[in-house]
């Protein structure tokens, strides 16, 4: 997995585990566009007013700094803590929201994460990432129908994104909407020809809607670019079972 900072966002780039057909394992994510924090917020006990003006964005950008710092050596606490101090220091800070829900995520906790994407969404909604974000955390709640949406707004903002394409087509498949399933995996492949798992996933897919020949060219491919992969015998094998039908 290979981490970057670009613009003061996280990213997060490494390509999902790909099961043969049949399996029901949830949408992997391919790749993450984080900006990080975790840790619940702790409410004031009594209310006090937002901070404002060029003092505040400055504090909450130090502190986005220092957890973007913190994520990059693995102290997910400290993440969690600076992150949470720049949300509160700049409530309009999108990318500070956006990171906060991101590591929220990554330690378990999406259904907390998802009004910070919310809120990053209403400030700048022609973000692709923040909806990209936000429909991975409702991916891993099994909430299919949200993740669908979100993967859905990302794809319509960043149309040439692999990574949406595969995501979304995890997401419908898992909502069993196979046709639309289908489809985002081809744009998939078209757009990133050479990811293996990606093939393999389209191929399963196919084979569930019983498209068998379809299936067994991506089958192939996939065994092109990965033959010693941890998949492929028994990708091999299930193309055994296919036999003729497959090859035809």
């Amino acid at each position: 997995m290979q981490v970057s900072v670009i613009g003061g966002v996280i990213v997060v780039a490494g390509v999902a585990v790909a099961m043969l057909a049949g399996s029901r394992e949830p949408a992997a994510q391919a790749l993450e566009q984080v900006t990080t924090s975790s840790a619940p917020v702790q409410t004031a006990t009594a209310p006090r007013p937002a901070a404002s003006g060029p003092a505040a964005a400055f504090a909450g950008a130090e502190a986005s700094r220092e957890g973007i710092a913190a994520y990059n050596d693995g102290d997910m606490a400290a993440a969690v803590t600076r992150f949470t101090a720049a949300v509160e220091r700049d409530p309009n800070n999108a990318d500070a929201l956006n990171n906060l829900g991101q590591v929220l995520v990554r330690t378990g906790r999406a259904r907390e994460a998802i009004p910070y994407f919310d809120r990053a969404i209403a400030i700048a909604d022609t973000v692709w990432s923040y909806h990209f974000n936000r429909a991975r955390a409702y991916g891993e709640l099994k909430e299919w129908r949200q993740a669908v949406a979100g993967y859905t707004d990302s794809a319509r903002l960043f149309p040439d994104d692999y990574v949406t394409q595969f995501n979304l087509a995890k997401a419908q498949q898992a909502d069993g909407d196979l046709p639309g399933a289908l489809e985002a995996y081809g744009k998939a492949t078209e757009l990133a020809p050479g990811q293996a798992d990606f093939h393999l996933w389209y191929g399963q897919a196919l084979d569930q809607s019983g498209k068998v020949r379809e299936a067994g060219v991506e089958y192939r491919r996939f065994l092109e670019l990965d033959p010693n992969g941890s998949q492929a015998e028994k990708v091999k094998a299930r193309l055994t079972e296919l036999g003729e039908a497959a090859s035809s």
